[in-house]
């Protein structure tokens, strides 16, 4: 009905449709309209709520049982790696492996497991979380070009054609072969040349051969990590990106705090470093990163992380600073960080992807402490020795 036919209705004298009942009828609508308007956008946040219920309830059902202090310490107390072997089967773990399987073979289980456990996450987890995971996956591509790299430097390059599960994207049995047979570094660089990761290695090959370290060729890789996670990271929807975004910039940090740490531990000179630093971390932007890279001592730069969440975390190690486990502690010290720090993001972003973020990161953090207790005991340590090594949640009381 148009206006004019309002207004004869209107004028007619109809009881029921007054003057006054069609502006509240017309205000009404209007509230209507803005209404709808300012609940639009929150529409897809509330389908993106909804697609991440199912899989969280999966990672809850499954869980991660060997970051809990209380699972760590029956498992360290089984007395022998056959004991513990039998435990972990018990759990699901190293189902393919025999009980007398060496720390090497359990280990490359362990990584091959939770490498396809990444890609039916993948596979699982909404498609606003796909980028996310892609990051992931390429990440886990740069460890096992690592892995490589660790074979060639130790002298045992035959195991690499051993186990085609753990080869990087583009490594083809031809060349797998001819990596198992390197006798040097520079010859391994070389071949991996016809892959993606050839040219950050080669950067890097001047600085490994002067000392004989593969941190510079593991930071060249891990700075080409960043870069895909930061390039996955600009697609995702805003209202979704929080989660990822906070995670990648205390990753960042953790990762500008331990290379700061060990080229001022190896008396690096200064203007050799900022090519070693991530930009976009959380407390510690690059202005920040070049006046800590200012100090000449580790403790003097160390004393530059006041007033920031690191702090705390660092300084009580710093007082054992220059004995021999000094830097493994605080190595330990950052780990144990970042995995409290994701427990916390776990919670605050619960319905948008924190648990997705929170389960990865203590999932590897598991992995690990499985493969140190394994090699503990093959090696005969004890329970007070093995200890200090592991990641833990904090133990409920």
């Amino acid at each position: 009905m148009d206006i004019p036919d309002l207004n004869t209705l209107l004028d007619a004298g109809s009881p029921y449709f007054t003057h006054l009942s069609g502006a509240v009828f017309i205000v009404i609508l209007v509230l209507l309209f803005l209404t709808l308007l300012s609940t639009a956008g929150y529409f897809p946040v509330l389908l993106s709520i909804t697609s991440y219920t199912p899989i969280v309830a999966r990672l809850k059902a499954k869980g991660v049982p060997f970051i809990e202090p209380e699972q760590l310490r029956e498992l360290m107390q089984s007395g022998s790696v056959q004991d513990c072997m039998s435990r972990l089967k018990s759990y699901g773990y190293l189902i393919d492996v025999p009980i007398e399987c060496t720390p090497d073979q359990a280990e490359e289980e362990l990584l091959l497991a939770w490498y396809e456990e990444v890609t039916l996450l993948r596979s699982q987890a909404p498609r606003d979380a796909w980028l996310f995971f892609d990051a992931v996956l390429f990440f886990q591509e740069i460890a096992k070009v690592k892995r490589i790299i660790r074979l060639i430097h130790m002298g045992r390059a035959g195991a690499i054609a051993a186990t085609p599960g753990l080869w990087p994207e583009g490594c083809s049995p031809d060349l797998a072969a001819k990596l198992g047979n390197v006798r040097s570094m520079s010859e391994g660089v070389r071949l991996l040349q016809e892959t993606r990761y050839g040219e950050p290695l080669l950067s890097s090959l001047a600085l490994y051969e002067k000392e004989k370290s593969v941190f510079y060729l593991d930071h060249a890789l891990d700075c080409m990590g960043f870069s895909e996670l930061k390039s996955q990271m600009s697609m995702v929807q805003t209202y979704l990106a929080s989660p990822y975004r906070d995670f990648i910039a205390v990753l960042i940090d953790i990762q500008n705090i331990r290379a700061l740490i060990r080229v001022k531990h190896s008396g690096w000179n200064p203007d050799a470093i900022p090519p070693c630093l991530v930009d976009g971390g959380q407390e510690l932007p690059m202005w920040r990163l070049v006046q800590m890279n200012e100090m000449m001592s580790v403790p003097d730069l160390l004393r530059q992380l006041s007033g920031t969440g690191y702090d705390p975390v660092l300084s009580p190690v710093l007082r054992t600073y220059p004995s021999t486990d000094t830097m493994l502690r605080m190595d330990m010290a950052l780990d144990q960080y970042l995995l409290d720090t994701i427990s916390r993001l776990g919670l605050t972003y619960y319905h948008i992807g924190g648990p997705l973020l929170w389960y990865l990161v203590a999932k590897e953090f598991e992995l690990r402490n499985i493969r140190i207790i394994l090699s503990g005991l093959y090696d005969g340590f004890s329970a007070d020795k093995i200890t200090p090594m592991l990641i833990t949640v904090p133990e409920e009381t």
